[in-house]
């Protein structure tokens, strides 16, 4: 059950990118883009696994259903808060493109510090997306799009856990989650206002995403949750017996 939302995953990538090919080979009207395809495997992914860890939500405990719904309440008013540091940062842009997107990583931060303290199935992607609703109810920038790139970043850092079998929590897996939803947050921002740009600027946030995801929801994800464990404030969880 536990990499039920990996397989969910796979299988929708392949599938999607499938229909794309075969759509590609048959349909005079439909050609083939290798960036269409990596955006339509993200999405697989991303959508795979949010509903392959639908049914294990049903098993968690009350307290984690609380915690996570806590944590996304509080990040989610943070995030509003952090889109005027997004825009006090706008100047970055004119002296290297991308240069801002080092700064998009705190948007993840939920997808990560969730999974971390609760370790079940479905952390990820029900605390960003929680998460994304918080920030969108709060008055955020870009209205019901926030939704859509909670969901895709939760489920693209889900898919991370999954990939362990939930049993790895390191900093390397927390950081590897980060940068895997700072590329479900480009593919998302790609398609709905970005795709006519460059694949030079592209490429650029790109990496300053997977860097920003990977130290400002990673890292700093797991230096919060840290200090919460320390404190005495997530003795009821399972990484309360971390010794780091």
């Amino acid at each position: 059950m536990k990499n039920r939302a990996l397989r969910y995953a796979l299988l929708t990538a392949a599938f999607l990118v499938l229909v794309y090919y075969l759509a590609a080979q048959f349909h005079k009207e439909t050609a083939w883009n290798p960036i269409y395809a990596g955006v339509l495997a993200v999405l697989g992914l991303a959508a795979g696994a949010a509903w392959g860890s639908r049914p294990a939500l049903a098993r968690w405990r009350t307290l984690d259903a609380i915690v996570a719904a806590n944590l996304a309440l509080v990040f989610g008013l943070l995030f509003v808060g952090w889109s005027m540091v997004w825009d006090a940062a706008k100047p970055l842009e004119a002296l290297f493109p991308g240069a801002r997107d080092l700064l998009y990583g705190f948007w993840f931060i939920a997808a990560v510090i969730a999974p971390y303290i609760i370790r079940k199935p479905g952390a990820a992607i029900a605390a960003e997306t929680l998460a994304a609703l918080a920030e969108f109810l709060a008055g955020g920038y870009w209205g019901l799009t926030l939704l859509i790139s909670g969901l895709v970043q939760g489920g693209m850092a889900e898919v991370v856990f999954a990939a362990t079998g939930y049993k790895k929590y390191d900093l390397p897996t927390l950081m590897l989650a980060g940068a895997a939803a700072g590329l479900g947050s480009l593919v998302v921002d790609y398609m709905l206002w970005y795709n006519n740009l460059s694949l030079g600027v592209l490429a650029a946030m790109l990496v300053a995403r997977l860097i920003s995801g990977a130290v400002l929801a990673g890292w700093l994800g797991k230096s919060i949750a840290d200090g919460l464990r320390r404190a005495g404030a997530l003795n009821a969880f399972a990484m309360a017996q971390d010794q780091s």
